[in-house]
This record gives structure tokens, sequence and C-alpha cells, in this order.
């Protein structure tokens, strides 16, 4: 039977590809420029991800010369997409995309857009740690490649250790890579969290608060940029003050720099309430003035801005869970309760709550006086629900 046959045939083994078997083809002037044309139509087509298109023009290639680098990595790439499209993943086809892209790197190992395709195959292959590994791995064998190859292969690496959640290892290659593509509004935003989670996150006994603190300010700077390129986003506009409050926290912890730390609080301020115009219907710009507000001791404005927030999004979880807290200080217990029981009460709201918030949210609740609880829902106590909103503040 025909599917005896078929489930006989043995996938290729990457492994063992070699280019030895290769014919070596001496091209003329004609021939050389010819194939030169074809790959980079192959290029752009499977960048812009024309997959047929992308796999003619590198059989043509190919075809001049069965030694183009360039077209086997194309082929390569075209193969696992074709066979990605299929479920399950047609394994056979996958192996033969791995043969070609062995022969694409052994053919020419320091080949920038091989190491670049080679890279993106791994991660749109599910491995995105050995994607990372081999787009670094490609800047150390690419150094003579042009500055437009260079920026390729930085971008990828750092983008995949961002979202591997490698950050120390991330930032070096962004901000290379910004400094070669100024205009790319996302990676100075992935630049930006890169800083701040390392400035969150400072190393070292003593801990080197003033370098954390730098740190922050050029997270600022790198989500500032983000904002001026896309004016529209929202999240870096926000990311900004976060990262100037981390500054401030900074400030603070080197010890005898209060008068830092409050310019930075009042800058941040200043900055949030410019966005309240460009953002007006942004519950979470109102929420960041009210956190700004309790750490400068303003309970009242504080209590205001919570209030505005919750004109926009009746339901925004760290302004409910902080003004119920401002309410327990001033003794209003009664609409601290109504607050808690509308974080519990109301679908999805209360998701934000960890399972030991929620727990003593509860508690507060019975011990304050609440006939059901566990009926009406709850939410935590001050102190839980204080420490949740401001978490939820500074990590942007």
């Amino acid at each position: 039977m025909p599917w005896l046959v078929a489930c006989s045939a043995v996938a290729p083994d990457p492994s063992k590809a070699t280019i030895d078997d290769l014919p070596i083809v001496a091209l003329n002037d004609e021939q050389g420029t010819a194939c030169a044309q074809l790959e980079g139509s192959a290029i752009e087509a499977v960048e812009q991800r024309r997959y047929a298109e992308a796999e003619a023009f590198a059989n043509q290639a190919l075809a001049i010369n069965p030694r183009s680098a360039r077209g086997r990595a194309v082929l390569g790439m075209v193969k696992l997409q074709m066979a990605s499209r299929q479920q399950p993943s047609d394994w056979f086809a996958v192996r033969a995309a791995e043969v070609e892209m062995e022969l694409a790197k052994q053919l020419e190992p320091k080949n920038a857009f091989v190491g670049w395709l080679h890279a993106v195959f791994l991660a749109e292959s599910g491995h995105m740690s050995a994607a990372a590994a081999a787009a670094e791995d490609a800047l150390v064998r690419s150094v003579d490649a042009s500055a437009s190859e260079r920026a390729e292969l930085l971008g990828i690496a750092g983008t995949y250790r961002y979202e591997l959640g490698e950050e120390r290892a991330a930032r070096p290659h962004l901000e290379a890579y910004v400094a070669l593509r100024p205009d790319d509004s996302a990676a100075h935003f992935r630049l930006g969290s890169s800083l701040l989670s390392i400035a969150r996150t400072p190393q070292g006994s003593p801990p080197p608060y003033s370098v954390a603190r730098a740190e922050a300010e050029a997270a600022a700077l790198a989500f500032a940029r983000c904002f001026q390129l896309a004016p529209g986003d929202e999240d870096a506009a926000l990311a900004v003050a976060t990262a100037w409050i981390r500054a401030a926290e900074l400030a603070d912890l080197q010890g005898k720099k209060q008068a830092e730390r409050d310019a930075l609080y009042d800058k941040t301020v200043d900055y949030l309430q410019k966005l309240t115009g460009q953002f007006p219907a942004n519950a979470e710009v109102y929420f960041r003035l009210g956190v700004l507000a309790s750490m400068q001791k303003q309970p009242k404005v504080a209590h205001v801005a919570y209030l505005a927030a919750l004109d926009r999004d009746r339901d925004h979880l760290g302004s409910l869970l902080n003004l119920s807290s401002l309410m327990i200080a001033d003794g209003d217990v009664g609409l601290a309760k109504s607050l808690l029981l509308r974080v519990i009460a109301t679908e999805g709201v209360s998701d934000g709550l960890t399972s030991n918030e929620r727990e003593r949210i509860v508690r507060w609740l019975r011990e304050s006086g609440d006939a059901a609880p566990e009926e009406r829902a709850a939410g935590g106590d001050a102190a839980a629900a204080n420490s949740a909103s401001e978490n939820s503040a500074s990590g942007g």
C-alpha cells in the first residue's frame, strides 16, 4: 500500500548534513549577478512572509549556484513554514528544513543574514533560548557585517532575551540596536522595560542604589522616546512616570537625598497632570496621581485622585483598594466596606488580588461586622490594599 511506503521513509538527519556533496560551480559574471539578484528577491520575499515567492526565487538561485548560502537559508525557512501549516507539523518536512539551514551555516558561517535567519528559524520552531544564543553567536561571527545587518541581529538578540525575561542580557543588545535604529518605538519600550526591571533589583552588597537610580532615569528616557515616536501609546506614557517614581524611591534609599526624591516626585506629578489632558478618559493616570499624593503624605489630594479614577473606571482595582484604605484611616468604615465588597462582588475585578489579600479583606469585613462576607465577597485589609495598589503603580 502507498501509505506503507510513506511511513517507511526516514527523515533526513541535520547532524549528518554536509556541504561536501554539493557541486562546486564556477560562476561567470553574468551568472553571479543573476544569482545575487535572485537571492535578494528571495530574502525580501521571506522577510515579508511571502513564502511561495521566496521558495521560487531561492530555487532559481540554487539552480545557478547550489552553494548559495542565502538561498539555502531561505529555502529552510520556507520549508519550516510549510511544514507548520499542517496539524500536526510534518516531521519529515521540518527535518528537511533543518538540513537546509545547517547547509547554509556551513557554507557561510560568518554571514550575518544566514545567522539572523537561523535565529528566527529557531524562534519560530519554539526554541527561544536557542534562538537567543544563535543570534548572539552570529553577532560574534559577523563582526565585519554592515551596520544594517548588525542591527537586525542586535534587534532579535535583544528581543529574544527580553521575551525570555533576561533583561540584563537583553540590555546591551537593545542599547546597541536603538543606537543604530533610533526610530523603533517598540525597541525603546523593551529597553525601558529592561532598565526598569534592573533598577528594581540592584545587585551587590551594599546595593548600588546610585547605579540603580541612573538606570531608572535611563528607563524613563527610553519610555519617553517611545512615547515621542508613538504619541498615542498610553502604556509608554505611563511607564515614564513609573520609572521616575522608581528613581525617586532609589534617591530615598541613597540616604540624605530627600530633596532630590521630592524633586522627582514633583516632576512626576507635573507630568501626569499633563497626561490628564492628553488621555482624559484614562483612569490609570489619576490612580498614579493618587499614589504619588499618598507618598507625599497628601491624603485629601489622593482621595480626589482616586475618585477621579473611579469616575472613569468604576472597577479600577487599585483605586478601590487605596480609597478604601483612606476611608478606614478616616474612620469611614461604611464606605470602605462598600468599596471592598464591590471589589469582590464584581466579576473580574477581584482577579487582581492574591489569595492572601482576598483572605485578609474577608477577615477584615467579618471583623467589622459584615453579615455575610463570603456571600457578598470581599477583599483585603488596608495594608494589603495599599501594598497591592502601590505595587501596581510602580509596576507600570
